[in-house]
């Protein structure tokens, strides 16, 4: 019975601190102020991580840089393994149950955990047949484990509003690699050593975000764990994220095979710039998500966020589009280099692309809100059919210009299949 009462008493203060945060402007405030405050927080994380990887492409060359490159499209393949959709679902579930938010993000840890150990048995057998790039792939996979940990905290801070610290966790990751990186400045740098370097950076920023956010649950609280309850609403979030990884990813790597590394080497400088664009949208739908779950929230309230989420997410990715289009060739060459210049024609074919991923996540946001996630991963999954019969097509005809192209082509379909799925949603039923 107290438990209970302290339960129902942590809703109440949360609901309050909510509503008075939100002010007179209501979540829209809520949600212009979360964006503003994780933006200008994050542009500095993703400024350092430009930097970095403009290091490292520099140091690295377009050769071995399209071995590492390579070998972070398997390493992206195998996070899907890791339950990744997972902190998706603990964004939707903290926004719509916020007084068992501790409790959901303890038992996404924890089946992260024997993920994660599934995968490193895996990992043996595959290092035993000595794979190329065995010992590499390794500690690559241990770096991605240790930031599934990490991105499980920032979505159980992200639920709570507290926006403008995960920006500041996540400025420390890249400004930490950086600082290794000069300090091995006279090194040869291997993909190894760079990917060593990585891992030891991801282990020691879980470490801090884990035990700060393990305070979000009170001491006295018993922990209780309803493992078969987060497996049963949030493996369709894992089949989301998995499948998102295929179709993202399986251009760079038809493309690998079929064309070879150095082809990925040029191809994945000019992605980098595109994936750079999209920190906003994916920022804008890390914050409204929440929103658009909280129980208290007035089907009035719910369509203003959607609005001011929809206009910002159109005319953000139009300036992009002009942005990239007008300053890509100058950014490729500041950025990377004119060793890179033949990534400079993918830049422009690619700059649509930002304004499709930013109205996509408007669309998903609308259909998780209603909790239609059988419906995005039905979407999805058609994507990844079309995504790798049509790569299989093209990319070993075209080439290059047939993976930008595919790029761009699989975003515009998603965008439309997912348009479609959000008006099927709201027209079963207003909110």
């Amino acid at each position: 019975m107290l438990s209970k009462w302290f339960e129902s008493a942590r809703l109440n203060t949360f609901l309050r601190n909510s509503r008075a945060a939100a002010g007179p402007k209501g979540l829209v405030g809520t949600l212009i102020g979360g964006v503003v405050a994780a933006v200008s927080g994050l542009f500095l994380a993703r400024l350092l991580g430009a930097v970095v990887q403009a290091l490292i492409v520099r140091r690295m060359g377009v050769t071995l840089y399209g071995e590492y490159a390579t070998l972070l499209i398997s390493l992206g393949l195998f996070a899907s393994l890791l339950g990744l959709g997972l902190d998706t679902w603990l964004l939707q579930e903290g926004g719509r149950d916020p007084a068992n938010l501790a409790q959901h993000m303890r038992e996404v840890l924890a089946i992260k955990g024997v993920a994660a150990l599934g995968l490193l048995v895996l990992l043996a057998v595959i290092w035993s047949n000595e794979i190329v790039q065995g010992p590499a792939f390794v500690v690559g996979a241990l770096a991605i484990i240790f930031d599934s940990f990490a991105q499980t905290g920032y979505s159980a801070l992200r639920a709570q509003r507290r926006n403008t610290l995960v920006a500041a966790f996540q400025t420390v990751t890249p400004l930490l690699l950086l600082g290794v990186l000069f300090a091995f400045e006279r090194a040869a740098l291997s993909v190894l050593l760079l990917v060593s370097i990585q891992a030891a950076c991801s282990v020691a920023l879980t470490l801090v975000v884990l035990t700060r956010v393990w305070r979000i649950n009170s001491p006295t609280t018993r922990i209780r764990f309803k493992l078969r309850y987060v497996v049963k609403k949030g493996w369709l979030f894992v089949a989301a994220e998995g499948l998102s990884n295929i179709y993202t990813q399986s251009g760079p790597a038809i493309l690998g095979a079929a064309v070879g590394t150095a082809a990925v080497g040029i191809y994945s400088p000019a992605r980098n710039l595109i994936l750079l664009t999209l920190l906003a949208p994916n920022l804008l739908f890390s914050v409204g998500l929440p929103l658009l779950m909280a129980p208290d929230t007035p089907p009035s309230e719910y369509w203003r966020v959607i609005r001011v989420m929809l206009s910002g997410s159109v005319a953000y990715g139009l300036v992009a589009l002009a942005g990239l289009w007008i300053f890509g060739s100058l950014l490729i060459r500041i950025v990377y280099g004119s060793e890179f210049d033949a990534a400079l024609p993918l830049v422009r074919v690619m700059s649509l692309v930002p304004l499709l991923k930013a109205c996509s996540f408007v669309w998903v946001a609308i259909m998780l809100s209603r909790l239609q996630q059988r419906l995005r991963v039905t979407l999805q999954l058609l994507t990844v059919v079309v995504s790798v019969v049509a790569g299989l097509l093209i990319i070993p005809t075209y080439g290059l210009a047939g993976a930008a192209w595919l790029y761009v082509g699989v975003e515009l379909l998603l965008c439309g299949l997912y348009g479609l799925g959000a008006w099927f949603v709201t027209r079963r039923g207003s909110r």
